[in-house]
């Protein structure tokens, strides 16, 4: 028998073959991927198996912020910089009772001085129910203030608010109108310890204005309180420019109208903490304005400026002028290159002493948010 009669017998034979199980194509099992969310917004994914979405996103900024270049209020630390890591774990969930989201912050920090800083911003769990939402954690005061618009404030306009641990709840009353009630961490504020603030809020958008009144009760002591309310007004003259203006009145709660203790443009609140002069008494109010300008849809520039007066008990008077600046220019989605620059003047009465002085500093910053 020649090989290729074998040959085509053993292709015969194979054609006729039924087929055998390991023939047949398989069905694969279905694999749980990770999925695009865009019920909350941009950004979210859900994890296999769960109803859970989530988003992770970050920062990174980097900064050099120069001495006082006047000299005249403080010559310490000739200059700061700064690298620093940002990233935010946000989640929300969907219910038939609710829907849940919660939020953390975590940063890392490098400065001159060699030292590295492991830190958390904002951590807060938040339940939202038909109209109200109620939030549980750390994360910026119902007390609401003007700020300015610089976008680095290397000497910042005067206002009050802090980040701080509450259980607030807010709520939508229709037209533009939301309402919001707070009960705050009053040791943020220098403050009683194991002591609340009561903080209360009312805001309202219609058209191109945004406004906002704020008021709260701070326990500066364990038996006694003071106060402080605060107003701002926004207004969008064009989509490209905008203006603020905010006003602030604080008797025996100087922290809401000041900030915190540990501002070093204020030398002079130094000599007390912020607790111990609101319990010799003290009154403060603030004025501000800023402007920003979006020049072209790559470079934003801005302007703020500030007035404030503080009497604190019967030994310390003094007023505070503070003018900043800066120049922003976003070269791609997500980094920032800005300019900043600020000048503030002093003048005080400490006891039969008095005491004038000037500072100003610049700073620059690049980040990039992705």
């Amino acid at each position: 028998m020649n090989f290729k009669k074998i040959a085509i017998a053993a292709a015969a034979a194979a054609a006729a073959t039924p087929a055998m199980a390991a023939d047949l194509p398989v069905v694969a099992e279905p694999v749980n991927y990770v999925q695009a969310c865009d019920a909350f917004g941009a950004g979210y994914f859900q994890l296999p198996g769960q109803d859970t979405c989530v988003r992770v996103h970050g920062r990174i900024r980097t900064q050099w912020t120069s001495h006082d270049l006047t000299e005249s209020l403080s010559t310490a630390n000739p200059y700061s910089t700064l690298a620093r890591g940002y990233v935010y774990l946000e989640s929300m969930t969907a219910t038939e009772m609710m829907s849940i989201k919660t939020y953390t912050e975590l940063t890392a920090s490098w400065d001159e001085s060699s030292e590295d800083t492991l830190g958390m911003g904002d951590a807060y769990l938040q339940l939202g129910f038909d109209n109200v939402s109620v939030l549980l954690g750390r994360t910026g005061s119902v007390f609401n203030t003007f700020g300015g618009y610089s976008a680095i404030g290397v000497i910042g306009v005067t206002s009050g608010g802090e980040d701080t641990m509450q259980i607030s709840a807010s709520t939508s009353l229709g037209n533009g109108f939301t309402a919001e009630f707070a009960l705050e961490d009053a040791e943020a504020y220098g403050g009683a310890m194991n002591r609340s603030d009561f903080v209360g809020a009312l805001s309202v958008t219609q058209g191109m204005f945004t406004g906002n009144v704020s008021a709260a009760a701070h326990a500066f002591s364990n038996d006694e309180y003071g106060f402080a309310v605060a107003g701002s007004l926004e207004v969008a003259a064009t989509d490209a420019v905008k203006f603020g203006f905010g006003a602030t009145y604080a008797k025996d709660a100087l922290a809401y109208a000041a900030g915190s203790a540990d501002n070093d443009i204020l030398p002079l609140a130094e000599r007390l903490a912020i607790g111990a002069a609101d319990e010799v008494g003290t009154t403060s109010y603030v004025v501000a304005a800023g402007i920003e300008v979006a020049a072209t849809d790559k470079v934003t520039l801005a302007l703020d400026g500030s007035y404030a007066n503080y009497d604190i008990g019967s030994e310390i008077d003094f007023n505070q002028t503070v003018v900043n600046g800066s120049i922003a220019y976003a070269p791609v989605a997500g980094m920032v290159i800005a300019l900043d620059a600020g000048w503030t003047r002093v003048e005080a009465e400490v006891g039969s002493d008095d005491f004038d002085g000037d500072s100003a500093q610049v700073a620059a910053r690049v980040q990039y948010s992705f």
